[in-house]
């Protein structure tokens, strides 16, 4: 197999330089900052400070990415490579995993039990999604999948004592392996044919080796992208692969279900870019009308299966299955010349789509937390968030209800919001490579999913219920002497504040955020292996 005996002097070979340690910095301190973590809990079991330095951890990882964000493509061994795309993707992530590290802290002040390892799997977490988004190999690529993947199991069933925590954690630890076990497969069949596992050598190998004559080589590279695209779609929550999301969404903390909208679904959607526009899959296979039935279906039947849902993180997690089935367009690319425009639409839309998200799921802690009665379980009242028990809420918390307002309108795509924007590229897109189809299936779902997000909005400015519960309430938590729950999260007006005007600024001057993303591309090299696709 020449491919891969051409590479093997890269690996006998391997120096780090100055500049590899430079652009792989902000993975190295959340790495740094696991290794210090073992240590604080070895040495002090204290939330508070593992809160704190987890915190801190993802702060200077961001920090240590903004230089990162400008300079053109760095490879650091044959594994990874570092490029603008790949940086901003990890900053999506470290952003999430920063808010998801600032709003676990009321779950975990009202566990008695020592809960030290939570702060840890959540960095785990971050680091999968940071090799992840920077991978050039499908062994990095599997590395950081499964650190992400086994991670998250653990999170999703950290709280015992919630009514579905051990079920779900379960049903997401079987059917995850099984998604990395079709990942595993399709890579194996993949390397059997193409002799690399290198993301811009495959496509030369399935080249070379056709013009050797071996007929069969492409139908085994095409089932081996097939598994693969299985295993990836699974963690995106793509139909057919979609069943697990709301029962998980549902049963997880609510914090961890941030975590799964957010960080899962921006770093196996950035590796899944790179490793297909690497290889120019889409661009001579027939795959692409696969991928875009997958599309089209996760589009109309998430965004219908939303309609009959009550419990809102149910509700959210048949969202996310729509959203994903948008994204799914910026796969179908029909020529190299689109890749940027690609990158741009895409790393647009997901920053939409994480900021509508956290603000969302932010909204739900905060109101679900604010109502808790001494002694009550809050995993399980946040499991029981319906639309109905927002009723009211612009009445008495009309920041709150506005932030919600914000998301929901960002997540349907109405004009003036973020993701109005997001999808208007999308549409685009969709429009100059002649996918027709695929945008009646999106104006269709959009318009399909209005009818669940509005339902949020009129909820919030329905009757508020009766004021002597809350009085109630407020009178039996001073009788036993316990503060109310907003008191352990002196932030939360900030935080809330913060959201509110950032969701206003990019909805209503989109180019200030357009222009950062499209700098990115002007500093990406174009990929020589798709130039050389016939």
């Amino acid at each position: 197999m020449p491919t891969e005996m051409a590479s093997a002097p890269l690996l006998s070979n391997v120096q780090f330089t100055h500049a590899m340690l430079l652009a792989i910095s902000p993975q190295l301190i959340v790495a740094f900052g696991i290794v210090l973590s073992l240590l604080l809990i070895a040495w002090k079991r204290s939330r508070r400070m593992l809160q704190g330095l987890t915190s801190a951890i993802f702060i200077v990882a961001l920090i240590a990415s903004v230089p990162l964000l400008f300079n053109s493509e760095i490879p650091v061994t044959i594994l990874l490579k570092v490029d603008g795309y790949g940086v901003f993707a990890f900053m999506l992530v470290c952003f999430s995993g920063l808010m998801v590290t600032l709003l676990s802290g009321q779950l975990l002040q009202r566990n008695t039990e020592a809960h030290d390892e939570y702060y840890l799997l959540l960095q785990l977490v971050i680091l999968g999604g940071g090799i992840l988004v920077v991978s050039d190999h499908f062994a990095s690529l599997f590395l950081g999948f499964e650190l992400l993947s086994l991670a998250l199991v653990g999170l999703v069933g950290f709280f015992r004592e919630g009514k579905h925590a051990v079920e779900t954690a379960f049903k997401y630890l079987i059917l995850s392996a099984t998604a990395s076990s079709f990942m595993l497969l399709g890579i194996a069949f993949i390397y059997s044919q193409t002799g690399s596992l290198h993301f811009s050598l495959i496509n030369t190998g399935v080249n070379s080796a056709g013009q050797a004559g071996v007929e069969l080589t492409n139908a085994f590279h095409a089932l081996g992208m097939l598994l693969f695209f299985a295993g990836m779609a699974f963690k995106l929550s793509l139909v057919p692969f979609h069943f697990w999301t709301p029962d998980v969404y549902q049963g997880a903390p609510t914090p961890v279900t941030m975590l799964m909208a957010t960080v899962s679904k921006v770093a196996m959607f950035t590796v899944l870019m790179k490793c297909l526009f690497s290889q120019g899959v889409f661009v001579q296979s027939n795959m692409m009308q696969l991928v875009a039935l997958v599309a089209v279906l996760s589009m109309v039947f998430g965004n219908v299966l939303a309609l009959k849902q009550e419990n809102l993180k149910r509700l959210l997690g048949y969202s996310s299955i729509a959203h994903m089935g948008y994204l799914l367009i910026v796969l179908l690319i029909t020529s190299v010349q689109d890749i940027n425009f690609a990158w741009q639409s895409a790393l647009f839309y997901l920053s939409a789509y994480v900021l509508a998200s956290l603000s969302i799921f932010m909204v739900m802690i905060f109101t679900t937390q604010d109502a808790l009665l001494p002694g009550q379980n809050p995993q399980q009242a946040e499991d029981e968030v319906t639309i109905g028990s927002w009723q009211g809420l612009f009445w008495h918390n009309p920041m709150m209800a506005f932030l919600a307002i914000l998301a929901v309108l960002s997540l349907a795509g109405i004009p003036l919001s973020m993701g109005f924007i997001a999808k208007f590229y999308l549409l685009t897109f969709a429009s100059q490579a002649g996918l027709w189809w695929l945008i009646i299936a999106l104006i269709l779902g959009s318009g399909i999913g209005l009818f669940y997000y509005l339902r949020i909005i009129f909820s919030l400015f329905a009757s508020p219920f009766p004021e002597q519960n809350a009085q109630q309430a407020a009178a039996s938590s001073a009788e036993s002497g316990q503060l109310p729950a907003s008191g352990y999260f002196p932030w939360k007006g900030v935080l809330v504040t913060g959201f509110v005007f950032a969701g206003l600024v990019f909805g209503l001057y989109p180019d200030v955020l357009m222009q950062v993303i499209n700098r990115l591309g002007e500093l990406t090299e174009p990929l020589a292996v798709l130039s050389q696709t016939p």
